[in-house]
């Protein structure tokens, strides 16, 4: 049950435990034209485990989002990220992307990336995740905003 709640918490997880995995290490910086993409990715992961109602400056309000083959919206998304985070205490995310490949033009951008999120409970022993995630960003008005959100959780897996 409790890994259920961190699971939502996080709003792109299904939590496939890694324990062969290294702790988080220093990634290289993306690309000088990922930089904007990634900053929305961090933001939205940042806001998930503390304001989720934030998640609509990230997203688009039609954005569709698949984890591990679950389709949500992000008004079902929101909802259920405030039920599940309600009982965590002290709830701390990282989150690491690496982008892999992206293509931009004009008003839309698609971004693959190998992501890994740590997350710690209060006293319950942080767990870590790896995933592989397919973002397409679109401009709304002058921002981008993520429309389609598209994560596959990769157990066991060195990164």
């Amino acid at each position: 049950m409790l890994l259920s709640n961190i699971r939502l918490a996080i709003l792109f997880s299904v939590l496939c435990l890694t324990l062969s995995e290294p702790p988080l290490q220093a990634a290289e910086p993306p690309a000088e034209k990922d930089k904007p993409f990634v900053e929305i990715l961090e933001g939205a992961y940042r806001v998930s485990c503390d304001n989720v109602a934030r998640l609509s400056d990230y997203y688009r309000s039609d954005a569709q989002i698949i984890h591990d083959g679950r389709l949500t919206t992000l008004d079902e998304t929101i909802k259920e990220i405030k039920e599940s985070i309600r009982p965590l205490k002290d709830l701390h995310c990282t989150y690491q992307p690496r982008v892999r490949t992206s293509r931009i033009s004009g008003d839309m951008a698609y971004l693959l990336v190998r992501e890994t999120i740590r997350l710690a409970a209060g006293d319950l022993e942080p767990q870590e995740i790896q995933q592989i995630c397919s973002y397409v960003f679109v401009k709304d008005g002058s921002r981008w905003k993520i429309i389609l959100d598209h994560c596959t959780t990769v157990p066991g897996e060195t990164v």
